[in-house]
């Protein structure tokens, strides 16, 4: 008669790699868990939360460093009178109005273009790829197709217009800085045009006002 129990060391080792796969496994689970809350806690930092488009940090953190060459430009939005649409029809129309706007860039959603809000009423486009008169006729149509959009009030249907401004890179490259100048001056400038327009610095700023479909 044995004593005591027999010594199973293959028993042992079994419950060892066990015990072992278990912490391990436990171990990359809450590695895995951790990893991922910091992607959504980077996602949420650099995403708009009213319209779902990339921010301004975003904007930077993709594009600072880059050089613009001749198919690189940026396209600058602003909403036509926004500010008597939130003092006429109120700050949550308002909203509807720069979500509605959103939608119409995701519509025109493609390679090599990146959308970006801003701030306030402000949009920007980064269009890689793309010719002088391609990246024009593009932002022109955003332009168009956010004209025909009507959003519902208690004060009646309403629709909206955007004025937009581009700046190209050039051949030598230019800085994310210096394109958002551009196309910032260009803005302006179809602002003083009547608005409604996309025109850019370097024969078009007497571009027609966008007709809607």
């Amino acid at each position: 008669m044995l004593g005591v129990a027999p010594d199973n060391w293959a028993e042992r080792l079994n419950s060892v790699v066990a015990v072992a796969c278990m912490t391990a496994l436990g171990a990359l689970t809450l590695s895995l868990h951790h990893l991922q809350a910091q992607i959504e806690l980077k996602a949420e930092t650099l995403t708009d939360p009213l319209t779902g488009l990339m921010n301004r940090r975003a904007l930077n953190s993709l594009y600072r460093e880059r050089v613009f060459g001749p198919f690189m430009s940026v396209a600058m939005f602003d909403l036509d009178h926004f500010k008597r649409t939130n003092d006429v029809y109120g700050h949550p129309v308002g909203d509807r109005v720069l979500c509605r706007f959103a939608a119409v860039i995701k519509k025109y959603d493609r390679v090599g273009v990146d959308a970006f809000r801003l701030g306030g009423e402000e949009f920007a486009l980064v269009m890689s790829r793309m010719t002088e008169d391609k990246a024009y006729d593009f932002a022109c149509r955003i332009g168009v197709a956010f004209g025909t959009e009507v959003v519902p009030t208690p004060r009646g249907p309403l629709r909206s217009s955007v004025s937009g401004g581009i700046g190209f890179g050039k051949e030598d490259g230019s800085s994310l800085d210096e394109v958002l100048a551009e196309a910032d001056r260009a803005l302006y400038a179809a602002k003083n045009a009547g608005r409604n327009r996309v025109l850019v610095l370097n024969g078009k700023a007497d571009g027609p006002a966008l007709r809607s479909a």
